[in-house]
């Protein structure tokens, strides 16, 4: 995560979570604790609800975010590349660019078991951008816009729903490759059961009638 420190210098931080045992999870942490010194290194035994709270401080009640993300199958050295460039011109402290590691687990489960179908994908890219002036709403939205435009070459794409704007921003197209092979399914539900549309006002799924 690429992120700013409290006095404003740019750093990188690493979120980790292992589910086991404490032995055998500081052997599998040691080599990251051994790459070298830390400016902090707040990993310890927490309780599993406590790990879900960990990115709080990132989401403050009360200042304006904007955020944009895609799926994507390695983290090239490209990649890396373009979002240090990106992140020099930041124009807010509390912007933060991350990548989140998917697979195992989500691997697993057949595509069209549930809703979301993106399961052979293998990472996350994303900036979360934060500010508190609303006057600087257009220049923060539009840097963060911008990375994601820089950002599309290393796409797959996909993204998460959730992670979208509405469908006057993303377009349709963008809206259905979120929801991926699935979509079709969805949309016979939503014959079904939304025929008018009225519920639209989200990264919507028009209904085919």
């Amino acid at each position: 995560m690429n992120c700013a420190s409290p006095d404003g210098a740019p750093v990188v931080a690493i979120a980790v979570c292992y589910n086991g045992s404490l032995d055998v999870g500081e052997k599998v942490l040691r080599p990251l604790r051994e790459f070298g010194p830390p400016l902090a290194d707040q990993i310890r035994p927490i309780a599993y609800r406590d790990m879900q709270t960990l990115l709080d401080a990132a989401t403050v009640r009360g200042r304006r975010y904007y955020i944009k993300s895609s799926f994507i199958q390695s983290i090239s050295d490209d990649a890396i590349d373009t979002l240090i460039a990106r992140f020099a011109t930041v124009p807010s402290p509390f912007t933060l660019m991350f990548f989140q590691q998917l697979g195992n687990a989500a691997n697993r489960v057949d595509v069209g078991q549930t809703a979301f179908s993106h399961r052979h994908e293998l990472y996350e890219w994303g900036c979360l951008s934060s500010w508190l002036d609303p006057a600087a709403d257009g220049v923060n939205i539009r840097w963060t816009r911008d990375l994601a435009e820089a950002m599309q070459p290393f796409s797959s794409g996909g993204a998460y729903i959730t992670q979208m704007g509405v469908e006057a921003e993303e377009g349709a197209e963008r809206i259905k490759a979120a929801y991926g092979p699935n979509y079709e399914r969805l949309a016979a539900l939503k014959n079904t059961y939304d025929p008018t549309n009225l519920f639209r006002h989200n990264q919507n799924i028009r209904p085919t009638l």
